[in-house]
């Protein structure tokens, strides 16, 4: 078996974190955009220009910036950093063990430095004099996500939630934790996702609602509220006491004395990070301008006198993404897609070429149909479809079609097609159980959704014979919430009758089943845990079970499909399971583990296959009837 690597498909660049400073040294803006692995990129506003990208070694995400006497401080991959002109980029260590994801930071007024961190939703704070963290504990009991923070006065108040919102009073000296009770009309909401204070007033936003609160802390009441905002900062106050954030697409200022709202003439999308004063800039060399960073990297300038802007667009590095999905598509191209950063490639096997667009997100799921390219997208299980035969134009081409968002979905990770239909299996939002089977109709756009079909599982697996519907599911909902399902059952649904064949539990024990394949006699086969499986599609009995890699499913955080892909052809089943590609013959029972340490999988029309190792494509050439078993 020959496998070859065809490079990096995807490169991009996702700025989701930036504190802006002026000092003795001057303004400098630290932008940290994810990838494998996340670059700290220092920018000169003033100047126009990118003075230093710097690596994180050890991390490929990165939610919270922020300016301490001590340094600048960088929340990794549950590790921390700190860069300062001195010392460069240091590697504080791992923030708690068993914790991957960092959230938002904070600094108090002491140079204490803080952050939330992921599943256990725990606080914690750095102390730069002695060099040692701080656990808090889980910032409230039963939820996995401390997401952002502001500290006053010895107190960081925390934003957290996904099963519903909450905001904590922390005592950072005694520990001690005091919950602030929300406002009536939160209840349908998830978390507080934003927090920033300014001015004696707290700023929290709520998601899904997208809703502002703001809460006076000398009174300790809840002031005012407005809907449409959106993240990720409330500004420092400017010399009038007026505030800055994004509402309904635009920069807007907001004078907390009067609760007088003025849009600016800033069009906004969605900034990253925090925001700063900058002075001495061309717009206002006499005055303060507000500056920020959009996700793509750029930056803007805003001076409030004049209600004027400008945008510098800066060519930053863009890293290597990890492929997340990978299918055949409709012009018989191989296409991928990638995590957390996005975008989409394609390879053309009889031109050995790579092509590779940016300007979609995080494709979970993609497959090929009536000459189309269906995609699904996260968050918010957005559904797109491309026309290969169309130049690609971002948001024309692809074209969003709909999203499940309103049915408490989030990540669209399978499809199939049930005879005219495409079928869509989801994993639920955040906080949330309930996966979903959508069908959607291209001729005429009809839709239909139908949750709950596997009780309190997500639909991570999908195969079709006809319009009959094989869905597997994962005991583990969205994120931020503890499973309740114990085992994931295999579903056999009629697709025209909407209605329960039958459904089992094929393997004892495994919480997730992460593919399915029909073969050529109409029998069922499955992954789970490192197990290959083969069910009676008349009733579900389990009739073969193969060990490839078994898993011990006790020591599993969480789990939906993890890269698996089951394919069958002609000559066997070919897979990916536990990061063994494998070739099964059922007629032989006979089980080759082709390749190690590879994740998803697709085959062309020639027969060769496709897999992916981290940021690589891997093709792996049609195999003979003697590899092939």
């Amino acid at each position: 078996m020959a496998m070859h690597s065809l490079g990096e498909p995807l490169s991009g660049l996702a700025v989701w974190a930036s504190a802006c400073v002026t000092d003795s040294a001057g303004a400098r803006i630290y932008a940290v955009s994810s990838g494998a692995p996340c670059m700290l990129h220092i920018l000169d506003p003033l100047a126009g220009e990118c003075v230093a990208s710097l690596p994180l070694v050890g991390s490929d995400h990165s939610w919270g910036v922020v300016a301490a006497p001590s340094g600048v401080y960088i929340g990794g991959s549950g590790v921390l950093y700190r860069y300062s002109e001195a010392g460069g980029v240091e590697h504080l260590g791992e923030i708690i063990p068993g914790e991957t994801y960092t959230w938002r930071l904070a600094a108090d007024e002491t140079g204490m430095v803080y952050g939330g961190i992921y599943p256990g939703g725990k606080v914690f704070r750095y102390d730069p004099a002695r060099g040692e963290f701080r656990d808090y504990g889980a910032i409230v009991q039963g939820e996995q996500y401390a997401r952002a923070m502001a500290a006053d006065g010895g107190i960081l108040y925390v934003g957290a939630g996904t099963r519903s919102p909450h905001l904590v009073a922390l005592d950072t000296t005694t520990g001690d934790k005091r919950e602030l009770p929300l406002p009536p009309g939160c209840e349908d909401d998830q978390l507080v996702y934003d927090v920033d204070i300014a001015d004696g007033k707290l700023y929290a936003r709520l998601t899904p609602s997208n809703r502002l609160l703001i809460y006076d802390l000398a009174s300790e009441a809840w002031t005012a509220s407005m809907d449409g905002c959106s993240g990720l900062s409330v500004s420092p106050p400017d010399a009038q006491g007026c505030v800055y954030f994004v509402k309904d697409g635009r920069l807007q200022r907001y004078d907390a004395a009067t609760g007088r709202l003025q849009a600016t003439a800033l069009p906004m999308p969605e900034p990253a990070g925090d925001y700063g004063w900058l002075h001495g800039h061309r717009l206002n060399p006499a005055g303060a301008c507000l500056v920020g960073v959009y996700r793509s990297g750029s930056y803007w300038v805003y001076d409030p006198e004049q209600d004027v802007y400008e945008v510098c667009e800066l060519e930053l590095p863009g890293q290597p993404v990890m492929l997340q999905s990978m299918t055949a598509g409709p012009d018989e191209a191989i296409y991928v897609g990638g995590y957390f950063a996005g975008g989409l490639a394609r390879y053309d096997a009889g031109a050995d070429s790579l092509q590779a667009w940016r300007g979609i997100g995080q494709t979970e799921g993609m497959l090929a149909g009536g000459g189309l390219l269906y995609l699904g997208v996260y968050p918010k299980a957005l559904i797109y479809s491309y026309d290969p035969a169309l130049p690609w134009e971002s948001e024309v081409n692809p074209r969003l079609l709909f999203s499940l968002q309103g049915e408490e979905q989030d990540r669209p990770f399978v499809m199939a097609w049930a005879g005219d239909r495409l079928a869509i299996g989801t994993v639920p939002a955040y906080g949330r159980h309930g996966g979903a089977i959508t069908l959607y109709d291209p001729k005429t756009g009809a839709r239909e959704t139908h949750r709950h079909l596997l009780p309190c599982q997500s639909v991570v697996a999908l195969a079709v014979q006809g319009t009959t519907l094989y869905a597997g599911g994962s005991a583990w909902g969205g994120l931020g919430v503890a499973p309740e399902a114990t085992e994931a059952e295999l579903l056999c649904w009629d697709a025209d009758a909407r209605l329960e064949v039958w459904r089992v539990v094929p393997v004892p024990g495994a919480r997730a089943i992460s593919a399915l394949a029909v073969d050529g006699e109409g029998q069922v086969w499955g992954l789970t845990g490192g197990l290959l499986f083969a069910v009676d599609r008349r009733d579900g009995r389990t009739l073969r079970r193969i060990e490839i890699e078994a898993r011990d499913w006790t020591t599993v955080p969480h789990f939906w499909r993890g890269g698996d892909e089951l394919i069958y052809r002609p000559d066997g089943l070919y897979g990916v399971s536990e990061g063994r590609l494998f070739h099964y013959n059922p007629d032989e029972a006979e089980l080759t583990i082709l390749a190690r340490g590879v994740r998803l999988l697709a085959s062309d029309a020639s027969g060769a296959l496709y897999t992916a190792r981290g940021t690589e494509l891997h093709r792996v050439e049609p195999l003979s009837a003697k590899e092939g078993g």
